[in-house]
């Protein structure tokens, strides 16, 4: 079985991306007192999650705007070994939008060698305030290193240039 964790309450949460772009790898990361965990997370999810965050804030009245980027104090900590590689997450908040839990199930099926492993379950409680940075620095992670796209494909240039479907593969297109 995966491994659980649960933060009652939340000393530091961020969502974030260390790396190149094109190759950049996106955590949550949450700490509470000396226990910190890191989980590995698709760049999608670490999307959708500022978006979820920003819907459920909005319902309680609260609008995430560029003020609420800190991104020194946001920024990942040492993720050292990921706990495990993220599957599922969901956000949900209390009845009076003071208190939040994002929750977070491991990706099944990560140890071959046990088919019928259950997944590690992660819960974090977190405040409306610690939400609305989380969600302002994942949106800004997301973005900060995201590379250029095509004009005529859509997909991202890398470093070294991007070979277009649209062109049907003849020449690089230059970033």
């Amino acid at each position: 079985m995966g491994e659980s964790v649960e933060f009652e309450t939340v000393d530091f949460i961020t969502a974030g991306a260390i790396g190149e772009p094109g190759r950049r790898t996106f955590y949550v990361q949450a700490q509470s007192g000396d226990e910190r965990v890191s989980l590995v997370a698709e760049k999608a999810q670490v999307r959708s999650l500022a978006q979820l965050a920003q819907d459920l804030l909005g319902r309680a009245g609260v609008t995430v705007t560029p003020d609420d980027l800190d991104e020194a104090r946001q920024r990942l900590r040492d993720p050292g070994a990921p706990l495990w590689r993220a599957g599922s997450m969901s956000l949900g908040m209390d009845d009076a939008a003071e208190r939040f839990v994002l929750e977070v199930e491991e990706l099944p099926g990560q140890d071959p060698a046990d088919p019928d492993d259950e997944p590690g379950l992660a819960r974090f409680w977190l405040t409306r305030e610690q939400l609305a940075s989380m969600a302002a620095h994942a949106a800004y992670a997301v973005e900060a290193g995201a590379r250029e796209t095509c004009r005529l494909c859509n997909r991202p240039i890398d470093p070294a240039g991007h070979t277009c479907p649209s062109l049907n593969g003849h020449g690089p297109l230059e970033g």
